[in-house]
């Protein structure tokens, strides 16, 4: 009976909890705010009622003060502007800097008590006196004043007195079926609001031109406005602003801000069903005002454009835009449900826009094409974002995404030919010619996703790297989303959407409710779509199997060579000309499709390129190429767009220079091209007028798609072969290597993380030739890296293990461990950082029977130089020099001791302490070092010791003076010259791609 029981209980608790109704609370405010334009300041007075609509009695409401996050340097904003490489907040001057005070919260007439978050000061509590039950509301009252920050910060600020009011007032943080959702603000990842309405009044000098969220209540401030309108009309006309571009001296008048007048005036906005309120004002705006006829209603809806004069010239159209956009995204998306739409020209350091209900405000362009784009994705936002409330800080591709796939339907349709943004962007070259707006985005996404840069776009946005909250949870979603249109057709696309947004208008969606509507529109199981593409990094790749005439039929097979089982779009063009298209459904496991009566001429899978695949060079088919499935050659520049129809190959002149080959001068041949192959290769052969023969270096590698645990997996192998000597006059002197390697990048692409992981495995096959002697080596080595970055805190550390063997029975294994820290000492905008590395090394096994290894295979205490370089990892411009400026360069490895002198080298162990103090003038250009350091000699232990000043230029470059030495490291000198003590590094790998993703993944 008891275990019945347990069970008729559990049942109806999860019964209970499944059928629990969707709920939405209510916010209504009325806000009362003067702006004091002189000292930057709003002083304002709120009333709010707060619906509880919830099944639960709260007993405290969570307040967002988001103008505290420009309060100060450790605000949730300062840290996430620092970690993208802006100081602004966080090293930035006190005025410009804002925050929200003399807050007095009332409930029902009576004080509670306000209590801000242990974490973050842009959030907090009001303690209820009394518990709010389901179904009450409560009315809460306070004043507060805003210290407007500078507008280079972020969304909310002022350039001079023009002002950017947003996220700007105390309001409730959402409370849904997850609870609170408290967020601090950040620039990356915006915002979920309340629904309520708002009745704002808003008081401020005159002569202000104001565009604001909701419905303009003041009669007399709307004659004011179509006063502006009509002088702005009269000035297009006359080309007044065509002239302003022309002239710095009239630009400079243009943007010069008038005087505010000593009269003020209130303006008052009401409106309902938002869940934002924000007022952008300028004393030089100019303004336009038109109207839209919305395609089903055909009710009308005012536009207003707003914008300085010395950006006239691109604003003049801009009513266009504005009714264009509201249209279009009515006509796919459901009816634009309120009465105006605003936007303004603003200077923001947030972008290139930003939405907020009815008003959006639109940063510096440089065309008026990107005016356009811009401002109809940030119009496009009060649909997603605006009536569509989906919580951007945790599903940011709800809104960002939906709205890049309408801003490029927009663009498509409006201008079918629209190739001319992507040569605009371009001027036309490396291959893109043909290519439109929707390519632009495509290539990004696949370059992204070759370099395994790319992350899940289910993700909370503050967990995306910069690079991929642009490129993912925009562009990506936007392509997977016209793919998902393209496979269901336009009708049932539409279809879906205006379902999804009628359901969902003024309410907060989540991922299972756009996926339930489009489920239960289409009839389909979706999972490819919602599971694959937007929850996991898993790769789209099709490639073209066989291509089979039957009698007047033929036969597509098609194998999916990627980790995402979609629709598959295949097109064949027939001996007539025709062109016809099929769908591979999905659920097809067979992936054929079979063209009745049709004699082939050409089978392309995606023919219009609508899927965001890894790979396109494997889609087609051709009956009259010489290899059916093999492009034509293609010869291009320096890179190229890598088109499917094409096999690409980038030739250039090559150049290089070391002591021993001379000058060098020949071709490279590659592949790497944007959106480049899997398998990918470089060869540069060289004629060496030292060797008087050919020098070079190549590459070849492929990348594996990204297995479980591993963010990307490349195995390939290098060669370079160059003169050895210059000691040996013959032209036999050189050497020759491959360097065949796996290179594993660890991790989930989950969250950005400031950990990574990096194993390297590589071996070395060599042969060194030196007038009558041939030197055979090979050997491995395993590497791995642990890394940890954040701005003010660096940590490497890395472990290896080598293995060396050469058929003069010489025979080298070793192990070693070093591990950085660096750390930035002064809290400021200054380069001042402190770094402190500890190196072990360690001769397992050392069997050398020859002179040519007797000072290869030590560690070095000055870090390696060329000869000691055995596994050809770096460039050096005299390789096995031992006296000259070439045999300053050293690497900064191994005991990295700030010296030339190879005394301390050991064949059993060493280990070194090395510290840098970057100096904080001239951009740290300068700094000191000191190293201390221990070796076995012989079986006696040696202490050594340097110290002097460095100068670092980034990784590129690093040169060392000697000050002060141990006696036997000065001992060890033989020319007693300053000049030949000098270290320098010259790293010419800073380029390549593993240091290029380091950067990028940030």
């Amino acid at each position: 009976m008891k275990n019945v029981l347990l069970t008729l209980t559990t049942f109806c608790l999860v019964f209970a909890a499944q059928s629990q109704t969707y709920f939405q609370q209510s916010v209504n405010f009325k806000i009362d705010v003067t702006l004091d334009d002189k000292n930057h300041i709003l002083r304002g007075f709120e009333t709010f009622s707060y619906v509880n609509n919830s099944p639960n009695t709260l007993k405290e409401i969570y307040i967002h003060l988001w103008p505290n996050a420009y309060k100060n340097g450790n605000t949730a904003l300062a840290n996430q502007l620092y970690r993208q490489g802006d100081k602004s907040l966080k090293y930035g001057k006190e005025e410009d800097k804002g925050y929200i005070d003399s807050l007095d919260f009332k409930v029902n007439g009576k004080p509670v008590k306000l209590v801000f978050d242990e974490d973050h000061i842009d959030i907090a509590k009001i303690i209820l006196n009394e518990a709010l039950p389901s179904g009450r509301q409560i009315e809460v009252t306070t004043p507060f004043k805003v210290k407007i920050p500078n507008a280079s910060i972020s969304r909310l600020g002022h350039v001079e007195e023009s002002y950017m009011i947003t996220q700007w007032y105390p309001k409730p943080a959402v409370y849904d079926k997850n609870g609170w959702n408290t967020m601090p603000y950040l620039g990356q990842g915006e915002f979920y609001s309340e629904y309520g309405s708002f009745d704002v009044s808003i008081t401020l000098p005159k002569n202000y031109v104001v565009g604001a969220t909701g419905d303009l209540q003041n009669p007399t401030e709307y004659t004011f406005l179509e006063k502006k309108a009509k002088s702005t009309k009269e000035r297009i006309e006359s080309g007044v602003f065509d002239t302003v571009i022309k002239s710095t001296e009239a630009r400079r008048k243009a943007n010069t801000i008038p005087p505010s007048d000593k009269a003020f005036k209130t303006i008052r906005y009401k409106q309902s069903n938002l869940h934002d309120f924000a007022w952008f004002a300028d004393k030089r705006f100019e303004v336009l005002i038109s109207e839209v006829e919305l395609p089903n209603s055909k009710r009308k809806v005012k536009s207003y454009a707003m914008f300085t004069p010395k950006n006239g010239y691109l604003w003049k159209n801009a009513s266009e835009y504005l009714n264009d956009a509201i249209y279009y995204y009515s006509k796919w998306n459901g009816e634009y449900p309120y009465k105006q739409v605003t936007a303004v020209d603003g200077t923001i350091a947030a972008g290139g826009g930003m939405e907020y209900p009815n008003v959006t405000v639109i940063g510096n362009s440089g065309s008026a094409e990107y005016l356009e784009i811009v401002i109809v994705h940030e119009v496009g936002h009060n649909w997603f974002y605006g009536q569509l409330g989906s919580n951007e800080r945790m599903h940011a591709w709800m809104d960002e995404g939906l709205n890049t796939l309408n801003e490029v339907r927009y663009i498509q349709t409006k201008y079918p030919n629209n190739t001319r943004l992507a040569d605009a962007l371009l001027g036309g070259k490396f291959n893109f010619h043909g290519k439109d707006y929707h390519d632009q985005n495509d290539v990004l996404v696949r370059t992204a996703s070759a370099f395994g840069l790319d992350q899940p776009l289910e993700m909370h946005s503050d967990d995306f790297t910069s690079i991929n909250y642009g490129i993912m949870v925009y562009q990506k979603t936007g392509l997977i989303f016209d793919y998902l249109k393209s496979y269901l057709g336009d009708e049932t696309f539409d279809n879906c959407m205006k379902a999804y947004y009628a359901k969902w208008e003024f309410k907060h969606p989540q991922p299972e409710d756009i996926e339930a509507v489009f489920e239960e529109k289409t009839g389909e199981n979706l999972d490819w779509f919602f599971k694959d593409l937007i929850q996991t990094t898993n790769k789209i790749d099709y490639k073209l199997k066989r291509v089979k005439q039957e009698g007047d039929n033929t036969i597509v097979t098609v194998k999916d060579v990627g980790q995402v089982a979609g629709p598959i779009p295949v097109t064949i063009i027939t001996e007539k000309g025709d062109t016809l298209t099929q769908w591979i459904k999905a659920t097809e496991e067979n992936k054929t499709t079979v063209f009745n009566d049709v004699e082939i001429k050409q089978a392309i899978i995606d023919i219009d390129n609508q899927i965001p695949e890894l790979n396109r060079t494997n889609n087609n088919y051709n009956a009259d190429w010489l290899l059916n499935k093999v492009e034509p050659l293609k010869i291009n520049g320096i890179t190229s767009y890598n088109r499917q129809e094409q096999s690409n190959l980038s030739i250039l002149p090559a150049l290089g220079m070391n002591k021993y080959d001379k000058f060098m001068l020949g071709l490279s041949f590659h592949n790497f091209h944007v959106s480049g192959n899997k398998l990918q290769y470089f060869l540069a052969p060289m004629y060496s007028f030292g060797r008087k023969m050919v020098s070079g270096t190549g590459e070849l590698f492929y990348t594996l798609l990204p297995k479980e645990n591993f963010e990307s997996i490349k195995v390939g192998a290098s060669l370079k072969s160059f003169k050895d000597d210059n000691t040996f006059r013959d032209n036999d002197s050189y050497f020759a290597g491959i360097n065949p390697y796996i290179n594993m990048e660890l991790g989930t692409r989950g969250p950005r993380s400031a950990w990574s992981q990096n194993i390297l495995l590589q071996g070395l096959i060599k042969t060194t030739k030196r007038a009558t002697t041939t030197i055979n080596e090979a050997g491995a080595f395993g590497q791995y890296r642990l890394k940890y970055n954040k701005p003010d805190a660096k940590i490497e550390v890395k472990t290896r293990i080598e293995y060396l063997k050469s058929n003069s029975k010489d025979e080298m294994g070793r192990a070693s461990l070093d591990a950085t820290y660096r750390y930035k000492y002064l809290k400021s905008k200054k380069e001042s950082w402190v770094e402190v590395r500890a190196f072990a090394g360690f001769n397992f096994l050392n069997e050398i029977n020859s002179a040519y290894n007797s000072n290869r295979y030590m560690y070095a205490l000055g870090g390696q130089n060329g000869a000691q370089d055995v596994f050809l990892e770096e460039y050096y411009f005299g390789r096995n020099q031992t006296s000259g400026l070439w045999a300053q360069q050293r690497s900064e490895n191994m005991g990295a001791f700030k010296t030339v002198s190879n005394y301390g080298n050991s064949t059993t162990w060493l280990t070194t302490l090395n510290a840098y103090l970057q100096i904080p003038v001239l951009k740290g250009f300068f700094g000191l070092y000191g190293d201390v350091g221990a070796t076995d000699q012989n079986g006696t232990v040696y202490g050594i010791y340097d110290a002097g000043i460095g100068m670092r230029m980034g990784g590129l470059l690093q040169v060392y003076f000697p000050v002060l030495q141990s006696q036997n490291l000065e001992d060890s000198f033989i020319s007693k010259a300053y000049e030949q003590r000098i270290r320098f590094t010259l790293n010419l790998n800073i380029v390549n791609s593993g240091k290029l993703l380091e950067v990028l993944k940030q």
